[in-house]
């Protein structure tokens, strides 16, 4: 099992701690919005699959801009926390007034600016305080601050469909206001920026930058690692974005059905990441991704081919191994691919999810609508096992670079 210095260290650091409980809030908050985003778009905005499409592809845009902004800017200033203050602050007026829209165009707009506050950037200042002391429990100690997020994830999801059916939207969205308001109060308390360590030297400016950033993205691990994350941030879209869609138009379920549907995945991801970091401490991180990436293969394939509200209980095993994986031990991966460039890093791997999404979400929309709902997740099966084949190359090419992982 996970060993108990890792849980004692997060509990014990004031700023482990502090990301550990703003996970834990962030996790309640998307738990309740992203699964019922599609709902409400097309109960709300009045729109179909390809306009909910559209909604995840501005917003996919909007966040790989603020997050490469924040990666690259602030692996030179050494300032991460500024950046999320202004992120998280701004989303609080944001979510109040996207809980009255009915435009679809404002609504997008909206949706996609609360976005840019993504919790997952906090896993660069995670980083950095675990080099600064060197701590060699690193993938443990981040798993567990991960799980933060899946336990707020597991209330959020089954509490959002109980939300919306007493009060409807606008209280939802409400609610996730007043969360990112005690977010951004734990922020503001808790979080402070580490003194940087092994990282590339701040005289690097301009032009300089950018070359050395690209030529540290385009070494053969970090590349294929990247298309990896490409392809699982695509297929991504069809549970996200397409799946409560499903569950409302064929599998005809009510909003508290589909709460229960997205609330199941963090109840087995739980065990699965504690047995995960077991393996981890053991055996290295790649073994993890190798078996969440094709356990993605599977759950798309067999969600293609489900009809009926029952099988979903047992199917979502399935993606608590990939989220397990892809991104709780991801996160981690990919540091360990640019060690010197944390912040660039999480950047990029936000980036490489959410370029997938650019494409996969208006496509998968429009399959919906025009052609039907199994080719959705066949598709989304499809890109996982194109997955499983550059994570291979990542892997080979990394070996030879006797990079750690």
């Amino acid at each position: 099992m996970l060993s108990g210095g890792a849980i004692e260290a997060v509990m014990t650091d004031p700023v482990f701690r502090s990301i550990f409980i703003i996970l834990i809030i962030q996790g309640v908050a998307f738990g309740s919005q992203m699964p019922f985003m599609p709902l409400w778009a097309t109960e709300r905005l009045g729109v179909g699959p390809v306009e909910v499409g559209t909604i995840s592809l501005v917003t996919s845009l909007a966040t790989t801009a603020f997050g490469l902004g924040y990666g690259v800017v602030t692996d030179r200033t050494r300032r991460r926390v500024p950046w999320l203050v202004v992120a998280f602050g701004i989303a609080i007026p944001l979510r109040i007034a996207i809980a009255w829209t009915e435009s679809f165009v404002v609504g997008t707009l909206l949706y996609a600016a609360i976005s840019i506050a993504m919790f997952t950037l906090f896993f660069a200042i995670l980083g950095d305080w675990l080099r600064h002391r060197n701590d060699e429990r690193g993938a443990e100690i981040s798993n567990i601050v991960r799980l933060g997020f899946t336990i707020g994830w597991l209330i959020g999801s089954f509490g959002a469909g109980r939300v919306v059916a007493l009060y409807g939207f606008d209280g939802l969205f409400l609610t996730t206001a007043v969360l990112q308001v005690l977010s951004f109060a734990v922020l503001v308390l808790g979080v402070r920026d580490a003194p940087f360590v092994n990282i590339a030297p701040v005289a690097e400016v301009g032009g300089v930058v950018a070359k050395s950033v690209w030529r540290d993205l385009m070494q053969a691990p970090m590349a294929w690692y990247l298309l990896t994350t490409v392809c699982t941030g695509a297929a991504s879209v069809a549970r996200m974005t397409m799946l409560p869609l499903y569950l409302r138009n064929v599998v005809k379920v009510d909003t508290d059905s589909v709460g229960i549907v997205f609330g199941i995945e963090p109840v087995y991801e739980i065990p699965i990441s504690l047995l995960a970091a077991t393996i981890v401490r053991r055996y290295g991180v790649v073994p993890v991704l190798y078996i969440g990436i094709a356990a993605g293969v599977f759950y798309f394939g067999a969600i293609a081919f489900t009809s009926t509200f029952a099988p979903f209980l047992a199917i979502e095993i399935l993606y608590a191994i990939v989220v397990t994986a892809t991104f709780g031990f991801g996160i981690v991966h990919v540091q360990s691919l640019l060690p010197k460039r944390g912040g660039t890093a999480i950047a990029v791997y936000n980036a490489a999810s959410t370029v997938g999404p650019v494409v996969a979400a208006p496509a998968l929309g429009y399959v919906a609508e025009n052609i039907g709902w199994s080719p959705v997740f066949v598709i989304a099966s499809v890109l996982m096992a194109v997955a499983c084949g550059t994570f291979m190359m990542s892997d080979r090419a990394g070996r030879r670079a006797g990079l750690l992982r």
